[in-house]
């Protein structure tokens, strides 16, 4: 099984653009982009960062563990900075 990385808010530019991930390797992006998992279902600010460390952005962050999610497996929504 693949995970998958969408946008799901519409084209660029925008304000901001929702990208949701969904799949066995959620946590991992997660855990790789932001550090610590956040609280399951509560949004949550924090920065994302390259795998080098840079931060890429700051923005709110919702974990979705499966199977109660709304594909029935690990789902989470980064909302970001559209630009």
């Amino acid at each position: 099984m693949d995970t998958i990385f969408a946008l799901s808010s519409g084209s660029l530019p925008s304000g901001v653009a929702v990208v949701r991930v969904s799949g066995p390797r959620t946590r991992f992006a997660i855990e790789t982009l932001c550090g610590l998992l956040p609280e399951a279902r509560k949004a949550s600010l924090r920065k994302l960062r390259s795998a080098s460390g840079p931060v890429l952005d700051e923005g709110l962050v919702i974990w979705f563990p499966g199977p109660a999610s709304f594909t029935g497996e690990d789902c989470c929504e980064f909302q970001v900075h559209g630009g």
